[in-house]
């Protein structure tokens, strides 16, 4: 009785021990996703933008980012989604090769299911700015807003969108002040009155105010790479925009062929 007893203690140590190997051995997991921020080289966009610029700085922050499939779909196609993702969700994503490219984002995120591409072949990325004004945040994406041509600072013809484009939706006063913001948080302050008269130009990453050059202060002129907007003594914003049109996308990323060279992570949680 005592040689069996022990011998069951043995036995239960043992699978004990083992199922203790097993659940912390993260090896033991069906799915490896690969980080999506590994696909989306800095020094491209950086070069995109800007090629004297500091490496230091993340261009990446500058475009949102469409998953598409091979069948053409994307989650901005889908009423439950609509829109594409900020460097901010876009980087804690994944792919994952052994489930047919499929995109995967953790649900801490709060995204929806329309997120989970299957057969992944690019990713389109757009240019955009942030708006925030109020109590409103807002992406609006470039090319989703009205294009003019205008000459630019050397007198060519260049695609420019209107600053005040950006602020549509949100109520001004005298008091307001609105606050350009660039990609290394440098920023200057304009009137309602001087966005009026603003452009910003696609191609040349700058400010350009054709009316008023000659009287408004230097300083003010050309701004540069431009990130975001903050509008002091604003109402939050009200108004829906619109996805830049998908043959207007900035830069196309391919999804790779082959994934050796690409760091895997266990998804224990897919």
């Amino acid at each position: 009785m005592k040689k069996f007893s022990l011998l069951l203690l043995v036995v239960l140590t043992l699978f004990m021990f083992s199922c203790s190997e097993k659940d912390d051995n993260p090896t033991n997991v069906d799915f490896y996703g690969y980080k999506l921020d590994q696909f989306i080289s800095n020094t491209i966009l950086r070069d995109l933008i800007d090629p004297n610029a500091s490496d230091t700085l993340n261009f990446r922050e500058l475009f949102a980012y469409e998953i598409e499939a091979s069948d053409g779909f994307s989650p901005r196609n889908s009423s439950y989604a609509g829109y594409d993702l900020t460097w901010n969700f876009f980087k804690e994503g994944y792919i994952v090769p052994a489930d047919n490219n499929r995109t995967w984002f953790p649900d801490e995120l709060g995204l929806p299911n329309a997120f989970k591409v299957k057969s992944t072949t690019q990713f389109n990325l757009y240019r955009k700015v942030e708006v925030t004004s109020g109590e409103s945040s807002k992406t609006i994406e470039l090319k989703g807003l009205t294009i003019y041509t205008i000459p630019n600072w050397n007198s060519a013809n260049e695609e420019a969108i209107k600053l005040s484009d950006l602020l549509q939706g949100i109520s001004l006063s005298d008091s307001s002040n609105i606050r350009l913001i660039a990609i290394d948080d440098y920023y200057k302050d304009y009137t309602p009155e001087q966005i009026a008269e603003g452009y910003y130009l696609l191609d040349s990453e700058v400010t350009t105010f054709p009316e008023i050059n000659d009287t408004l202060p230097g300083a003010l002129k050309k701004f540069k790479k431009l990130a975001s907007i903050e509008v002091i003594n604003g109402s939050s914003q009200d108004h829906n925009f619109t996805n830049a049109p998908q043959d207007k996308k900035d830069i196309v990323i391919p999804v790779p062929a082959n994934f050796s060279g690409y760091e895997a992570t266990p998804l224990p949680d897919y």
